[in-house]
Formats: C-alpha cells, sequence, structure tokens
C-alpha cells in the first residue's frame, strides 16, 4: 500500500517553512505548502482566495498537482480550519485531518481591539516582532524570529488583513458533519490564543469521538516552539491513521 504523504498547512502571517524542523524530524513523507497570500504564493490572487474555502481550494489543487494519491492533512491555527473544510468536502485519496492549536470551524474568538492589532501590524518589523512574541512562549532561536517578521513583511497585506476581517469570522460548523475521516487534535495547556477554554468549546466539538492531545509549555507557534513533540504526535497519529 502506497504510505499517507502528510500535507503541511502554516498559520495566519507564517509560511511553509513554519515547518522546517518538524520536516526534518519526521518519519514519513511531507510537503508543506504556502497558503495565498503568504510565504512564496503572494502574486496573482483574486478576494475569494483568501477566504476560507479559497485557501482549500489551492490545497486541493496542489495536492492534485502533486499527485498524491494518499494523504493527511495536518493544518495550524488558521491552516487548521482551511483543512477541516477541505476535509468536509470528501476528497479522494484522504486518510485523516490533525489540527494543531486550530482556528475553530465557527468564528475565532477575537476582540475588536486585536483585529485592528493585527491587521496594524502588516508591513511594520517592530509590530510583528511584538505580535509574536506575544503568542510564544518557549525561547525561540533568533533567526526563527527573523523569519517570522520576513514572513509577515512579505505577505501580500490583501491576504493578511482578510483573515481577521473576513477568515476568522467565517461560519463552517455545519460542514464538520460531512468530515468522514479520524480527527487528531494537538493544543497547549499554554496557548494564549487558542486557549484549553477555546479548544474544549469550540474547537473539540466540531469532532465527535476525536482524540486530544494537550502539551505542557510551548505557546501558540507549536511547529516553532516545540518541533520534536509536534513531529512524534504527527508521526504517531499518522501511523495510527493510515499504518
Amino acid at each position: 500500500m502506497v504510505s499517507s504523504t502528510v500535507v503541511l498547512l502554516h498559520g495566519f502571517g507564517t509560511s511553509a517553512p513554519l515547518w522546517a524542523d518538524v520536516q526534518a524530524r519526521l518519519g514519513r513523507l511531507s510537503v508543506a505548502l504556502d497558503l495565498p497570500g503568504f510565504g512564496g504564493n503572494t502574486a496573482g490572487h483574486s478576494a475569494h482566495d483568501y477566504t476560507v474555502d479559497g485557501m482549500a481550494d489551492h490545497v486541493a489543487q496542489q495536492v492534485q498537482a502533486a499527485g498524491l494519491t494518499r494523504y493527511t492533512l495536518a493544518g495550524h491555527s488558521m491552516g487548521g480550519k482551511v483543512a477541516a473544510v477541505l476535509a468536509a468536502r470528501q476528497p479522494v485519496g484522504l486518510t485523516g485531518l490533525l489540527l494543531l492549536a486550530s482556528s475553530p470551524p465557527s468564528p475565532e474568538p477575537m476582540t475588536e481591539r486585536g483585529r485592528a492589532e493585527l491587521k496594524a501590524a502588516w508591513g511594520d518589523p517592530e509590530r510583528l516582532r511584538a505580535l509574536y512574541a506575544g503568542i510564544v512562549r518557549a525561547p525561540l532561536p533568533a533567526s526563527s524570529v527573523l523569519s517570522l517578521i520576513e514572513d509577515g513583511l512579505r505577505a501580500e497585506q490583501a491576504a493578511w488583513t482578510a483573515w481577521p476581517d473576513h477568515g476568522s469570522r467565517e461560519h463552517h460548523e455545519r460542514q464538520m458533519a460531512r468530515v468522514a475521516v479520524p480527527v487528531r487534535v494537538l493544543a497547549s495547556r499554554s496557548d494564549p490564543v487558542m486557549t484549553p477554554q477555546v479548544m474544549r468549546e469550540r474547537v473539540m466539538p466540531a469532532f465527535p469521538g476525536a482524540a486530544l492531545r494537550e502539551l505542557d509549555g510551548p505557546g501558540h507557534l507549536l511547529p516553532l516552539e516545540a518541533p520534536k513533540e509536534v513531529a512524534g504526535w504527527l508521526d504517531d497519529a499518522a501511523r495510527d491513521l493510515t499504518g
């Protein structure tokens, strides 16, 4: 049987290299994608491309272009919501859904002040530095902080503002009943963004029967803050789901 490839989707404001340290530790094939407007994918987009459905369309196209016949979707934060929406379409070849500190399929609980601060950080190195410092709990190498800031500086403004204004507010909870593959969830008890309360009240109820694992220590950027633990969890989950 062909092994299942793990397709990795980054969260808001980051890009595919968010997963680099995780991929180096994974014991199976993986591919990390840049979602529309982020990383190296910052040209030729329409407003629809920045919606959750539009981002899911992009992932589906990339999976098809890569010729993946068996794959597991793994999404962090914003990428988790995108992965869940794609999984609800029941695409051929999908073997599992792995959510890491995932934005819920319902509107994300974010204050209007928080949304304004998020939008104001676009293109501003110091505000970006403060933004990322506020959501991590584990110490990061200076190179990782610099990469995060660079991601924020090269992101398309339209994509950057679309998430707090629209994508994070979108309702997709009714679609989750159509997710037909096993679901696993990874979270952190110290996450200041997708807090344990958000995970319990907004994420887990959308996926009855999903298994939740909680880490101690890292903040919101799990792939950067805890790559060893994330890689181990991904390997274990993918093996349990697909063999």
